[in-house]
């Protein structure tokens, strides 16, 4: 018994040792990283008291809301320890565009790239294999198949497919819908048929949704009940290998992914890794689209003013330069989108996006780097990461009046210039910027406009209070990727007979 108790005394002594060890430690290091807030620390550092996690826990909780009180309470730029990785915080304009000015071999993407594309296909493989493929055989493909100049090859089929799916819709008298689903899934259909041919599998809208609803967990690794979006996974994956199988190559495989099968192809890149690769992009395609469809549809009937103006615009428009809504859907082409004739509806889409688009630009620098932020210059050292707060700079008052409020014509009232947003004057980045343009822009404003065209020239829409709860504002998750993630909103549909 003595002997047992001298050593439960000594296992004890052990554990009580490491104990204090570890609060020591954390105490040392929260002393030394609020002692760095000081005015001698340039630029200033965000106090935690957990060493390696540093503000991990509190940025994943909220990243937005983080981000913000942090500026608040340290400025335009900070420092912050994040799961290990030191991290360099800008706010300002000139400072992101600096982040998307500097080229890949200074500032990379591609820690982020593969964290993505884990979260969305659970393929980890070669972490830099899987950046190699989407940047030498993806993106070249997108920059020829989506430019502006190829865009007339590929709208019109887009358009009669979607016009299609919508028309059904028109013999309901009344109905009762989820507006995201009425909103996206013929949209889905309809892209999904043009670009990716007869021969892809149109029947997964519901696996797609089922797995976007679980990408933010996913991608932060918070712990979240997987088994349903996992095997809607497997079932996309599946039926995406069998589509990537097919042996020949031909029209039935669409405009983008003919080119995709014969770059993968020519390339001996495996089959698990191509569908992989696939539905990492085919969740890029979507889901921003479908939250900015969403959103626009959610300020446009909270605001009832900006309702009106944009479908009269709408209306005005099909009916002066088209005669109808069935000629304006054969014969639009996508440079007619962005005439004055449609400047609200412009306008409203750019104001939803600044709204809520709001992405996190996030590089490891490959060599020392100097950014430049208002005038000063920061060094940021090899394998430290650099963080872009685009909300910070989309919320500034000094840059947007009333920047908090959605205001439909706030880019109505520039000068027209073909090819070009009308946001000259405006520090906008929900397309990115610089060297780092999304390269799906023209499709993506296209399908948006087409989609606000259509829904808004052929019904009319009713938003559902569920009993005592008010449907705006629109409950929200407090973790996005991007654009916040609405609770479900159903609206009351009717058709406008008179359109």
């Amino acid at each position: 018994m003595v002997l047992a108790l001298t050593h439960y005394s000594y296992e004890a002594l052990k554990m009580t040792l490491v104990a204090v060890g570890v609060v020591a430690i954390v105490v040392a290091f929260a002393l030394s990283s609020f002692s760095s807030k000081g005015a001698a620390s340039f630029p200033p550092r965000v106090p935690s008291v957990l060493p390696w996690f540093g503000t991990a826990l509190r940025f994943v909780a909220s990243p937005d809301e983080f981000l913000a009180r942090c500026q608040k309470d340290y400025g335009n730029i900070f420092r912050m320890l994040l799961a290990g990785r030191k991290v360099i915080v800008v706010c300002s304009a000139s400072a992101i565009s600096s982040i998307y000015a500097a080229d890949e071999n200074t500032l990379g993407a591609h820690e982020i790239h593969n964290t993505l594309h884990y979260a969305v296909s659970g393929s980890k493989g070669n972490s830099t294999d899987v950046y190699s493929v989407a940047t030498r055989l993806i993106l070249p493909t997108l920059d020829q198949r989506l430019s502006r100049r190829a865009m007339g090859d590929f709208t019109a089929p887009i358009a009669l497919a979607l016009y299609a799916k919508v028309k059904t819709y028109t013999l309901m008298n009344n109905a009762r819908v989820s507006l995201m689903k009425f909103l996206t899934e013929p949209l889905y259909y309809a892209t999904n048929l043009i670009m990716f041919g007869s021969r892809y599998p149109q029947n997964i809208y519901e696996d797609f949704c089922t797995l976007d609803e679980t990408m933010t967990e996913r991608f932060y690794g918070v712990p979240f009940w997987f088994w349903p979006s996992e095997k809607a996974r497997r079932r996309m994956l599946g039926q995406i290998s069998d589509y990537l199988s097919i042996e020949d190559i031909s029209e039935e495989d669409g405009w983008l992914g003919s080119a995709f099968k014969k770059s993968f192809r020519d390339n001996d890149t495996a089959l698990r890794e191509a569908s992989s690769h696939l539905l990492t992009f085919q969740w890029g395609m979507h889901t921003n689209t479908f939250g900015i469809a969403l959103w626009l549809f959610l300020f446009l009937l909270h605001h009832p003013d900006a309702f009106l103006a944009v479908r009269n615009e709408i209306d005005k428009a099909v009916k002066e330069d088209f005669g109808d809504l069935e000629s304006f859907v054969t014969n639009v082409k996508p440079q007619m989108l962005d005439k004055p004739c449609f400047a609200l509806l412009t306008s409203a889409l750019l104001e939803t996006m600044r709204l809520t688009a709001i992405f996190i630009p996030f590089r490891v620098a490959k060599s020392d780097f100097q950014l430049k932020d208002q005038g000063r210059s920061v060094t940021v050292h090899k394998g430290e990461y650099i963080l872009g707060s685009v909300q910070a700079v989309h919320m500034n008052e000094n840059s947007y009046t009333d920047h908090h409020k959605f205001v439909f014509d706030r880019f109505a009232h520039g000068e027209h210039r073909e090819g070009r947003l009308p946001t000259e004057g405006h520090p906008w980045f929900s397309f990115a910027a610089g060297k780092h343009l999304c390269k799906g822009r023209y499709l993506a404003m296209y399908e948006l406009k087409m989609v606000a065209i259509l829904y808004l020239h052929l019904f009319d829409f009713t938003p559902v209070t569920n009993g005592s709860s008010p449907w705006w504002p629109p409950r929200t998750t407090s973790r996005n990727l991007g654009i916040p993630r609405v609770k479900e909103i159903f609206v009351d549909v009717h058709p406008r007979h008179d359109a």
